[in-house]
């Protein structure tokens, strides 16, 4: 896209662009001075280090490390191509782009998945109103939900035929290969295709800003499943996706709090009785995206779990998972046998609303369940306990608490405190070995000081000439860097000046986009020229430690009949030993 839209144009696009609007989007962000600070969408945090400067259209977050412009954001956060974000970017800005040869059609594309997903959301709505739908609309009142509810979250109803969805599509010049790669149709083994959605409920998944990425679809008869949902696609994995996010948001954000229910009523009849906090997992357990999708607006979750074993058991995982993203979380068992759509309805909201304030916090809840399970009036069953709850224990990041839960479970199972902590540390260092050492050989070399070489160049555009005559490109090691460092120098000797600012549209990739951002938002302090100097000098060593590794190299590889060249190399060993020793006294 940026070899046919100009970088006169995306300047104009995110001049035009309020970064704060579209980061806010996903982020809770208060102002702080000049800049907008939240909780980093990118990586889990308690305390807020993630800041967006709508002076200068970037963001960046300083316990990561992310950073970049409105495009790089986009771009992570909805999975789009740079061409993508710009063009949604630009059609915000009402800024016209120069055509891009027609629209991409190949049928796994996002954009056609979104027009297939929609079109098919209405044709199953139109039809659960209409003459077809009245069965499901008796089915939908028998359980509490009501018409407002129908139209708020989009339900509908498959026909019981094998074709209909597919013939209507045909129609309207939609081809097959579009629906199949939206998963609305499924091949048949001799040839040919039927819709995959028949004689069932319709429950449209929505992304948190309300486009249709996927169905659920309830069964009407006792054929077949209860409930299946769209295949994975392009915009579709159930381990991904809310129910009810994009209408829950508001909520959340003001609220501060969510709740995580299990089914698709359980969600729409909390938000028709008011409960607006509250999104539901797609027949699967909880996963580490559904709680980082759900921190970039909420610091605390409440699981609301089924008053059944099916509910307690599932609690297990989900715990484990909250503990390893930092978030807080609280557990509601319900009352045996309810659901949450059936207590509310039963019970009404005020009373379920009281039950959730008197959730559990999450490890009291863990403790309760493991303790139902052992015979604590045996030795053995408060050490087995422990143990358990000590798995549990591993996943808390911070060691204070981890200390204090530790604390916790001796004195609950009268055991021996200073013996549980000892055989704790001991499982804690075997269990987490394995990711120390890993962590250890997988270290990465650090050209840190190529980034801050660079900011100096950008500050301090009298350095440039000096730059290339002490140094020149080739002693630039880091790719990200060194790619930024040659655009820099073209655009320099072009127009006799540049400023990260002017290089922001040619770097949309995210690790080029995180050097721009830190550059420009990084608090730089003290003498820069003195620090262009330092690494400049630090560099020439760095070389120079390089060039005496490889002599050292070639001289074992020499054999006892080549002594000349021994003598050569080692008279270039000593004068780069001390080229090095004199950097180092410089």
């Amino acid at each position: 896209m940026t070899r046919y839209v100009g970088s006169e144009k995306i300047n104009e696009i995110q001049k035009l662009t309020d970064i704060v609007e579209v980061v806010g989007r996903y982020v809770n962000l208060k102002r702080g001075g000049k800049n907008h600070m939240g909780l980093c969408p990118f990586h889990s945090e308690k305390t807020p280090s993630f800041s967006v400067s709508p002076e200068k259209q970037l963001y960046k977050c300083f316990g990561c490390g992310e950073g970049g412009n409105v495009f790089t954001f986009l771009m992570k956060k909805e999975g789009l191509s740079f061409p993508e974000a710009l063009k949604a970017l630009a059609v915000k800005a009402r800024v016209d782009l120069p055509a891009q040869g027609g629209k991409d059609n190949r049928p796994g594309h996002k954009s056609l998945i979104y027009d297939t997903n929609k079109f098919a959301a209405e044709f199953f709505h139109k039809h659960l109103l209409g003459d077809k739908g009245v069965a499901t609309r008796k089915y939908l009142a028998g359980r509490g939900i009501k018409e407002s509810s129908i139209r708020q979250f989009r339900l509908g109803y498959a026909p019981d035929a094998w074709d209909s969805l597919m013939l209507l599509a045909q129609s309207r010049n939609i081809p097959l290969s579009q629906l199949q790669g939206a998963g609305l149709i499924i091949a048949r083994s001799g040839g040919g295709f039927y819709d995959r959605f028949r004689d069932r409920l319709m429950f449209p998944i929505n992304d948190h800003i309300g486009r249709v990425v996927g169905f659920g679809g309830r069964s009407l008869s006792d054929s077949g499943p209860k409930y299946i949902n769209s295949p994975e696609t392009t915009l579709f994995n159930k381990g991904r996706c809310l129910y009810g996010l994009d209408l829950a948001k508001p909520a959340i954000l003001s609220e501060r709090s969510a709740l995580i229910m299990e089914g698709y009523t359980d969600v729409i009849v909390a938000h028709q009785e008011g409960i607006r906090n509250t999104v539901g997992v797609l027949g699967t357990a909880l996963t580490t995206e559904h709680v980082r999708l759900l921190r970039q607006w909420t610091p605390e979750v409440t699981l609301i779990l089924d008053g059944d074993d099916a509910g307690r058991r599932s609690s297990d995982r989900s715990l484990d998972i909250l503990l390893e993203e930092e978030i807080e979380a609280r557990v509601v068992q319900l009352p045996e046998a309810n659901d949450p759509c059936d207590f509310i309805l039963k019970e009404g909201r005020d009373k379920f609303m009281a039950l959730a304030s008197e959730a559990l916090d999450f490890f009291s809840f863990k403790m309760k369940m493991t303790e139902a399970k052992h015979d604590l009036s045996s030795p053995t069953g408060r050490i087995n306990a422990a143990l358990e709850l000590g798995d549990t224990v591993f996943r808390i990041k911070d060691k204070l608490i981890q200390q204090e839960v530790v604390k916790s479970i001796a004195e609950r199972m009268s055991i021996d405190e200073k013996t549980f902590r000892l055989r704790f540390s001991r499982l804690e260092r075997r269990m987490k070995g394995d990711e120390t050492r890993a962590g250890i050989i997988g270290g990465s070399t650090n050209y840190g000081v190529e980034t801050e070489l660079l900011g100096f160049l950008l500050s301090h555009n009298e350095l440039i000439e000096r730059f290339e005559a002490e140094l020149g490109i080739d002693a630039i090691k880091s790719g990200g860097a060194r790619e930024i460092i040659l655009k820099t120098l073209d655009l320099y000797h072009e127009n006799g000046r540049i400023g990260a600012e002017d290089l922001i549209p040619y770097f949309m990739e995210d690790e080029q986009a995180r050097i721009l951002a830190t550059i420009t938002l990084g608090d730089v302090k003290g003498d820069q020229r003195k620090g262009f100097e330092d690494c400049v000098n630090y560099i020439k060593r760095r070389e120079g430690r390089k060039e005496i590794g490889y002599t050292k190299e070639r001289m074992n590889k020499l054999n006892s009949n080549q002594k000349k060249e021994e003598t050569e190399l080692l008279r270039e060993f000593h004068e780069r030993q001390r080229a090095q020793l004199y950097r180092k006294r410089s």
